[in-house]
C-alpha cells in the first residue's frame, strides 16, 4: 500500500486547501493568514506522520525478520538436542523418544516393531591401544556402515550410549529385523578396521540383540528394550562377533 493510498483523506485535504488559498477566493479575509499558518502546521505533521510509519513498517520488517532467524536457530537448537555430536546420528535423547512412538503407534495399528541393538567388542581395548582419536573414528565409520544399512526414513539408526547403537524398526516381523540385524554384521566387518587386540578376530566386530514384537497395551516399550539388551548380552556371552535374537515378550523364550 503506498502513502497516497493510506492517506488518502489527508492528501484531499491538503489538495483542497491549497487550491481554496492558490483561488484567492478569501485572500483579503482575516481568517487567511491563521489558515495558511494552520495549514502548513497541518502539512508538518502530515509528513511527520508519513515518516513514522515508514519507520514503523520499517521495524515491523525487522521484527519479521528477526523473528524468522530466531524460529530458525531455535529448530536448529532442537534438532542438535536429537543428534549425537560425534557421529551426527539419532542420540539416546531421539531414541526414547521415537521407541515410545513407535510403540505407540504399533499398538495403533497392531503392526510389528522390531529393535536391533549392537555393541562394538572389545572397544575398550581398541580406544586404550589407539588412542581415543581412533576410537572416534572406529565409532564415525560404524555409524556410517549402519545408516547405509537402512533403507527406509521411518527406520532410526542412533548412537545409544559409548560403543553401543540401536537400531529401531517399525512394521518390522522378526525375521526382517533378523535380516537386518545380518546386514549390518556384514557391512562392519567389510570395514576391516584393524583391531590387534580384539579375542576373537583381527578387525572391528559387533555384538548383536535383536527383538521384535506386536506390541500392545499391556505392555511398553521398555519391555522390547530389556528383552533386546538381554540378548545383546547373551550374544556377548557366548563368544561374541554374533547375534541372538527373540520373537516376542516373552522372558523365558530362547
Amino acid at each position: 500500500m503506498t502513502d497516497q493510498d493510506l492517506f488518502s483523506r489527508e492528501h484531499k485535504i491538503i489538495q483542497e486547501a491549497e487550491q481554496r488559498l492558490q483561488s484567492g477566493d478569501f485572500r483579503d479575509n482575516v481568517l487567511y493568514e491563521p489558515f495558511c499558518e494552520l495549514l502548513e502546521a497541518y502539512k508538518k505533521l502530515f509528513r511527520q506522520t508519513k515518516r513514522l510509519v515508514k519507520m514503523g513498517d520499517r521495524m515491523q520488517s525487522d521484527l519479521n525478520e528477526l523473528n524468522s532467524e530466531l524460529q530458525c536457530h531455535k529448530e536448529k537448537l532442537a534438532q542438535m538436542s536429537y543428534v549425537d555430536g560425534l557421529t551426527s546420528i539419532a542420540n539416546r535423547r531421539r531414541f526414547n523418544e521415537y521407541l515410545e512412538t513407535e510403540w505407540n503407534r504399533a499398538v495403533r495399528t497392531g503392526l510389528p516393531l522390531g529393535l536391533v541393538l549392537l555393541d562394538i567388542d572389545f572397544f575398550k581395548q581398541f580406544n586404550d591401544h589407539y588412542g581415543h582419536s581412533a576410537g572416534d573414528e572406529c565409532l564415525v565409520l560404524v555409524a556410517r556402515a549402519l545408516s547405509a544399512c537402512i533403507k527406509r526414513s521411518s527406520d532410526l539408526v542412533s548412537r545409544y550410549g559409548g560403543e553401543e547403537f540401536a537400531v529401531i524398526l517399525p512394521e518390522t516381523d522378526f525375521s526382517g529385523a533378523k535380516s537386518i540385524a545380518e546386514q549390518i554384521q556384514t557391512s562392519i566387518r567389510d570395514l576391516g578396521i584393524v583391531h590387534g587386540y580384539s579375542r576373537i578376530a583381527p578387525y572391528v566386530t559387533v555384538s548383536i540383540g535383536i527383538a521384535s514384537c506386536v506390541p500392545d497395551e499391556k505392555n511398553s516399550h521398555m519391555e522390547l528394550l530389556e528383552v533386546a539388551d538381554k540378548q545383546l548380552y547373551e550374544a556377548k556371552e557366548a563368544g561374541r562377533n554374533q547375534s541372538r535374537g527373540q520373537d516376542g515378550l516373552d522372558r523365558n523364550q530362547t
